[in-house]
């Protein structure tokens, strides 16, 4: 009668994470959750309790009594929500969240309807992921991006100021010279001028170029040393396999803009995206030990890679160090 009373409320039971699953509930790095329709938490797991900052999911769950009001940052999005899980059955989205004390946070949901046999929704349940820092990458390559922008623009207008005064000494200087050949010593006087001119433009050419050049190195570097990790440590968690496609799909996006290398690689020998980032880890001077932790794959698939990679590269029977060989190419 217990369990006949709680179904008929709408609070889940044998659909509970804990059941069946409490150790991957319990110990997963990722939020799990159920909530009622009304908005009220039903289930949450500890992971995602403390991600918003309370110290266990009973505080959690007594604390907030309307998600939309005390999650949400936008109080509206939860019903736009709603009404595509309810439409399609599911529905996956980006958000901004309020932490308990108050600060925001962005974060990433995919969450589905549980329906009873009349079709009815009992009660909604999903995953939660935290994106805050990815937001921060991607609002600070922004201010990169941005900051390029204007320099871009200021030694440009530079440029230009300075092209239209040295047409206008030229023009000057050709009057005088066709109108007072008297004035010699003036003339060479501003011929020594526009040489300052034009040695101050060439100046302002190789600085831009190389402030351009450093910019970019330091876009290439951030997204190898910040963004790439975060990947790596991302596909390494639980995924649904449509978010694990697009992590994929954005690791390989991320690479082909970073590397020419592999762009030309990709290219001449038709490698998949694996074998690329083997090749990849091969120039960089990894071991198949090191690879495979890296990619989390035995040794063994990837020396089996290894020699696809040097099939498809017409190395096999040749005395050719792979990685010579990539470096030479790169």
């Amino acid at each position: 009668m217990s369990k006949r009373r709680k179904r008929a409320s709408g609070a889940p039971v044998s659909d509970r994470p804990e059941a069946g699953h409490g150790h991957l509930f319990e110990n997963t790095g990722e939020g799990i959750f159920q909530t009622s329709v009304s908005g009220r938490i039903l289930n949450v797991n500890p992971a995602l309790a403390r991600l918003f900052g309370y110290r266990s999911p009973g505080e959690m769950k007594r604390v907030i009594r309307d998600v939309s009001r005390q999650i949400y940052a936008d109080r509206r999005l939860r019903g736009n929500i709603l009404r595509r899980v309810e439409a399609r059955g599911h529905a996956g989205f980006e958000f901004q969240f309020r932490r308990r004390d108050g600060s925001p946070g962005w974060g990433y949901v995919s969450k589905h309807a549980v329906r009873n046999a009349r079709g009815k929704t009992l009660y909604y349940e999903g995953y939660f992921l935290d994106m805050t820092r990815h937001k921060e990458l991607e609002d600070r390559l922004q201010r990169s991006r941005t900051l390029l922008e204007q320099r871009v623009a200021e030694r440009t207008q530079t440029i230009e100021q300075l092209n239209r005064e040295l047409a206008a000494d030229i023009a000057e200087r050709k009057k005088i010279e066709k109108e007072l050949r008297a004035r010699e010593k003036e003339l060479k006087r501003r011929a020594v001028k526009l040489e300052a001119f034009n040695i101050t433009l060439r100046t302002l050419l190789e600085q831009r170029e190389a402030d351009r050049n450093e910019i970019e190195r330091r876009i290439l570097t951030n997204i190898d040393e910040l963004v790439m990790p975060c990947i790596e440590r991302l596909k390494g968690t639980v995924l649904t396999k449509p978010a694990h496609a697009l992590v994929q799909n954005l690791q390989e996006t991320l690479r082909a803009l970073t590397s020419p290398f592999l762009s030309r690689l990709k290219a001449s020998a038709c490698l998949t995206a694996t074998e690329l980032q083997i090749a990849d880890y091969i120039k960089r001077g990894k071991s198949s030990k090191q690879i495979g932790a890296l990619m989390r794959l035995s040794p063994g698939t990837v020396d089996f890679h290894r020699n696809r990679i040097r099939r498809k590269l017409n190395l096999r029977g040749k005395k050719v160090s792979l990685q010579a060989y990539l470096l030479d190419q790169a």
